[in-house]
């Protein structure tokens, strides 16, 4: 059974400005992806609405981090908060000058 027969979409604008975003703070290879996926939570006690990030390399294991929270919600310091639960220093004044 469909909880919402019509998921709300993701504005794929703003879902590029984050990747652009995470892209140009980390500076990764080329061969490196970033990906921003909107998701609907279904488990029990879950956000409706969750934002799953992931870093993709060659040599290295994927990095994913997830946020309770639409795309459209995400800000800096959440974008802060991913690079750091991912091992990176970035500090909040690069971000916020990027979103």
């Amino acid at each position: 059974m469909l909880i919402n027969p019509s998921p709300r979409r993701p504005n794929p604008e703003r879902v590029r400005q984050i990747k652009n975003a995470l892209r140009e703070a980390l500076s990764p290879s080329d061969d490196t992806t970033i990906s921003v996926t909107e998701l609907a939570c279904l488990e029990e006690g879950c956000a409706p609405v969750e934002t799953v990030f992931a870093l993709l390399r060659r040599d290295a294991r994927p990095l994913q981090y997830k946020l309770h929270k639409p795309t459209d919600a995400v800000d800096a310091e959440d974008l802060v908060q991913v690079c750091t639960a991912w091992g990176f220093d970035v500090q909040l004044p690069i971000l916020e000058r990027l979103l």
